[in-house]
């Protein structure tokens, strides 16, 4: 069997594999030599993908090339093979349906797909609500109750149990729930905390924190980080209505979060995006809505090859006159 293959390499496999169609120069082949150096698991996706690709490289069939005339009109042919071919692989071949598998989601106690929210009550009577592209699995005893968060973004509210302490595990550490309501955020390197009510204590390889009402915090490799002050009122009305609300954070980290909640692939370069930071609120109920705006306020031009592979890269100098 093939090792496993993370979703956030193939993620970048898949943007190389498109700006390797566009951008042939002798700088953009140097960079995607050195990624590829950089990991055994990045020639692994490639070769993953160029795989699934090789086989709709002539595009034989009628239908696909109406598809193809459609999705990408006026742009090089072999660029519009290519995000059509990846399309065809996130959706077609099930490439999306693979991650679950490779990772148990599909096994999970509670998940949901991309651009979906759910809510469960447990046993215990906590209450638990994921949003998209989110899994748990949940195990509970007579000594204690933990919910391991898989993938996403979780809230919580706790029943109130003397005898059985409440945890939630990711990568990074264990948060334990020393009062009732909380958010909990994995990502592929770090664990974002988000206190509504009450106080949790944080407990990672490397530390230990109390966090309080009102208070955020990430939590990664290196440690936990600083806490930040956020309004509780406009975290839950944001959960609450699905929206994304972000202050200060990474415009890549903001993508990255927004990808749950649409279907297919949405490529951005982080490198080329690193610097752009923005504070903003954004429907994940309408994630093509969301993107508009955030090209509207910033250098960005937002490609739609198809429905299922969108592209977001920075406008150049000339590009923003």
């Amino acid at each position: 069997m093939s090792a496993a293959v993370s979703a956030s390499v193939l993620r970048q496999a898949a943007e190389w594999l498109v700006r390797l169609d566009n951008q042939t120069d002798a700088a953009t082949r140097q960079a995607y030599h050195v990624w590829l150096a950089a990991d055994p698991q990045h020639g692994a996706a490639i070769a993953r993908l160029q795989g699934h690709l090789s086989p709709l490289a002539e595009l034989p069939r009628q239908p696909a090339r109406a598809a193809l005339r459609r999705a990408h009109q006026g742009r090089p042919r072999g660029q519009a093979i290519k995000a059509l071919a990846l399309a065809g692989l996130l959706v077609g071949s099930g490439l999306l349906g693979y991650q679950h598998w490779q990772r148990g989601y599909l096994l999970a106690d509670l998940s949901t797909a991309r651009g979906t929210w759910t809510e469960q009550r447990l046993t215990d009577g906590s209450e638990i609500s994921l949003n998209g592209d989110s899994a748990v699995d949940w195990h509970f005893d007579a000594q204690e109750r933990r919910v391991h968060l898989l993938r996403g973004e979780l809230r919580v509210q706790v029943a109130k149990d003397a005898q059985r302490p409440f945890y939630v595990d990711t990568p990074q550490g264990s948060i334990r729930a020393l009062g009732t309501r909380f958010i909990v955020e994995r990502r592929d390197d770090a664990t974002r905390v988000t206190m509504l009510e009450s106080s949790t204590r944080i407990e990672s390889p490397v530390g230990t924190l109390v966090l309080n009402a009102g208070e955020q915090v990430r939590v990664d490799a290196n440690g936990i980080g600083a806490v930040q002050r956020v309004d509780v009122a406009a975290q839950e009305g944001a959960w609450n209505h699905h929206q994304l609300l972000v202050t200060d954070q990474p415009l890549s980290d903001v993508l990255e979060r927004l990808a749950r909640h649409r279907p297919g692939l949405l490529s951005f370069d982080r490198e080329a995006l690193a610097g752009m930071r923005v504070t903003v609120m954004l429907p994940t109920d309408d994630s093509d809505r969301a993107l508009r705006l955030l090209e509207r306020t910033l250098p960005l031009q937002v490609t739609h090859f198809t429905p299922w592979l969108t592209q977001v890269t920075p406008l150049d100098e000339e590009e923003r006159k």
